[in-house]
């Protein structure tokens, strides 16, 4: 059964392109171009992959990013035109899986779609001792109690757990988390979140290795 992907972009020739290629790649593609579009199509059906412009007619797409990620367990890929730290961040908080900046190359498109799709595929459930973590829905729970994570809590979190056989340095973290801030300076910031975690979620799941950094607790 071909992937099936809903482009919401409301400029034609983009939407044609795209589609047509993806769909020689053996995508299943459906269009939107408008808001009324996307709700009953983003809504109503089941998706792989959603890719969303940023910026549409009548409602943006930080909006409806929020909007669907409240309601679907869809991954998201936003397509923007611009490459400037507001319109990252935009990205950042719309809580899409990844991003890409037109103009693009569609080989380029494909690429990350397909390493999103592996990604979303792979077991996003964790069990630690009295937590039950998916990280799909970035949900957490502790003795069946949701814990209210931030997003840059759930970023180390995510990190540590995918590296989890690894020992990642302090640059290697802040330089994950904090990509889009050139003027991330406070090294101590990243200790408060650490201890934070530690303290919504459990004291061993984050271990220190003095002087280097941080690894997935065992």
């Amino acid at each position: 059964m071909p992937t099936k992907i809903l482009l919401i972009e409301d400029n034609k020739d983009i939407r044609d392109n795209i589609k047509e290629y993806l769909e020689l790649e053996w995508f299943s593609i459906e269009t939107a171009s408008d808001w009324e579009e996307w709700m009953d199509k983003a809504l109503l059906k089941k998706y792989d992959l959603i890719l969303l412009d940023l910026m549409l007619p009548k409602i943006d797409g930080i909006t409806i990013a929020k909007k669907l990620t409240r309601k679907s367990e869809t991954p998201i890929i936003m397509i923007t035109a611009k490459d400037s730290i507001n319109e990252k961040l935009v990205w950042f908080e719309s809580w899409a899986v990844d991003y890409i900046v037109k103009p693009f190359d569609l080989r380029e498109l494909e690429a990350r779609i397909k390493a999103n799709l592996k990604t979303n595929n792979n077991n996003l459930l964790i069990s630690y001792n009295d937590l039950e973590i998916d990280l799909q829905k970035r949900e957490f729970k502790k003795w069946w109690k949701i814990v209210k994570i931030t997003i840059k809590e759930f970023l180390i979190f995510e990190f540590l757990y995918n590296n989890k056989d690894k020992l990642l340095t302090r640059s290697d973290i802040i330089e994950h988390v904090w990509w889009w801030d050139s003027l991330f300076d406070d090294d101590a910031k990243l200790d408060v979140y650490i201890s934070t975690l530690r303290k919504k979620l459990d004291k061993n799941i984050i271990e220190t290795v003095k002087g280097v950094g941080y690894k997935f607790g065992n």
